[in-house]
């Protein structure tokens, strides 16, 4: 089987037209953002790790090698660029997973003590569904980590050409993790500076994905904006929730059980 290189895969993706892959592509080269939400996400990662809706890897890639990884999308050139990605890395395995279908979960039963889901919660038809498919994949004291995109009133051409069912608000994500049986530990506000923008390019200009000139601006800004965002006045565009599902009674005191930040 030969290499599926990189030019191959855009050119797959830009003749598919779906899953929003423009706007996806065009993200993925902001490699600066990218290593900002790997490092937010990091300190709730674990050892056993599944990956939910992982594009071409561009998370995977700072959060290995780890124990056992599954990495997992349900768009066919994703999926062959990240078999290729994972040749000579044993604990990396491929699957196509789609994660509102309960089957697709065949055999990952509390398998993992973290399950990755960024920017998938907001795409799929029925939400509590795909919480109890996370939950059930989790071992007692797992946790998920889900970024979802924040603000209603944002919703716009870009959410639009994303194919984004909603804009989450923090008591709307919290409330569906716990109705899910769910304990948040926390939801953190990620990506402030770009609510401006969003809301310029989806909602006054209506735009369906970003012009070059505003992802190059983005790329070289990214070490200031990155140090203002804290500060900034409102919520961020996205909002990464950290949910623990419950210890088991039977459980209780092993130690291969206990929430991640109670390890030692």
């Amino acid at each position: 089987m030969g290499v599926y290189s990189q030019e191959r895969f855009q050119s797959d993706l830009c003749r598919d037209g779906e899953y929003g892959s423009q706007i996806l592509l065009s993200l993925e080269k902001i490699r600066l953002f990218n290593s900002w939400m790997g490092q937010t996400l990091a300190p709730y990662v674990g050892d056993r790790v599944l990956e939910l809706g992982a594009g071409i890897g561009t998370l995977t890639s700072q959060f290995l090698p780890r124990e056992f990884y599954v990495v997992s999308d349900i768009n066919p050139s994703y999926l062959s660029y990240l078999r290729t990605y994972s040749n000579g890395k044993p604990c990396l395995q491929v699957r196509n997973i789609d994660a509102g279908v309960p089957g697709d979960f065949a055999g990952l039963e509390e398998k993992f003590d973290t399950v990755l889901m960024i920017n998938v919660l907001e795409h799929v038809p029925n939400e509590q569904a795909t919480l109890g498919n996370i939950r059930m994949s989790l071992l007692p004291g797992g946790r998920a980590v889900i970024l979802v995109p924040q603000h209603p009133a944002l919703y716009g051409t870009l959410d639009r050409a994303l194919d984004h069912r909603e804009r989450y608000t923090r008591k709307s994500l919290q409330q569906g993790l716990e109705r899910a049986g769910f304990r948040v530990e926390r939801i953190l506000d990620f990506n402030r500076f770009s609510v401006p923008g969003w809301w310029l390019n989806g909602k006054v200009f209506r735009r369906r994905t970003f012009s070059q000139v505003q992802l190059k601006v983005l790329q070289m800004s990214m070490p200031v904006l990155r140090r203002l965002d804290p500060i900034l006045p409102w919520g961020g565009l996205s909002l990464i929730a950290v949910a623990t599902k419950p210890q088991s009674v039977s459980s209780i005191g092993d130690p291969q059980f206990r929430p991640l930040h109670l390890r030692k």
